[in-house]
């Protein structure tokens, strides 16, 4: 289930109890926004419980919003607290961007030492 998330708290919280965050600031107030939220909600299946998922609406909570991303949207990664990854532009395009994302995880895990398998989750998205 994606987290929303709509106060500076609940994001701090988030950071604090989970391993690893994917988390969307998105303007839901924009044809791309929803675009972006709904592919958050059809890939997050197959990453969680493993990551934790979110989406923080700049129309819900625009000072939150503002502290986490500059511009919109933004997709972002966090391991341990730390941003770690993050996307900020997309293809509109479900294919490419599944694509982009699953790259963009994969290689920040890699990074860190870690793997899909090591975690026990699939990038099949």
């Amino acid at each position: 289930m994606v987290l929303e998330l709509r106060s500076f708290e609940d994001v701090e919280e988030l950071l604090r109890r989970s391993r690893l965050v994917l988390l969307l600031v998105y303007d839901s107030g924009s044809p791309d926004g929803r675009y972006l939220s709904a592919l958050l909600d059809d890939i997050a299946y197959t990453l969680e419980p493993v990551f934790a998922v979110a989406k923080l609406d700049a129309a819900e909570a625009p000072d939150v919003a503002a502290r986490y991303a500059r511009s919109m949207p933004r997709l972002m990664l966090f391991y341990k607290g730390k941003k770690v990854w993050e996307q900020i532009g997309f293809f509109y395009s479900s294919s490419s961007d599944r694509y982009a994302i699953r790259r963009g995880i994969l290689y920040a895990l890699m990074r860190l030492g870690l793997s899909p398998s090591s975690l026990g989750v699939r990038l099949s998205f």
